[in-house]
């Protein structure tokens, strides 16, 4: 979608495509292994849910139909995105 409407894409997530590449240096840490009986979700499709999910305040079951992804696999991986999130902007977050 980012490549077909940008302004959409923007407006879904409520960031910058290149602002989303950038964010994307936590796919090593959120990225699961396929297995014999399940193909994992990709990092990408996690990080956006994720942005979706913060930016419009849906509930679990619209990112479902909207992402076609399970309302409770969607609520176990929000708080380790948001987790690996954090430690990877730690060096750009200041305290006061």
């Amino acid at each position: 979608m980012a490549e077909e409407d940008p302004f959409a894409y923007r407006n879904i997530l409520r960031l910058l495509q290149t602002k989303f590449d950038e964010l994307q240096m936590v796919n090593t840490v959120i990225t699961k292994i396929n297995t014999p009986m399940r193909n994992a979700i990709p990092s990408k499709t996690k990080l956006e849910i994720m942005l979706h999910y913060l930016a419009s305040g849906d509930s679990l079951m619209t990112l479902e139909y909207l992402f076609r992804v399970p309302h409770n696999t969607i609520l176990t991986f929000l708080s380790e995105i948001l987790i690996a999130i954090y430690y990877a902007l730690a060096l750009f977050i200041k305290f006061s």
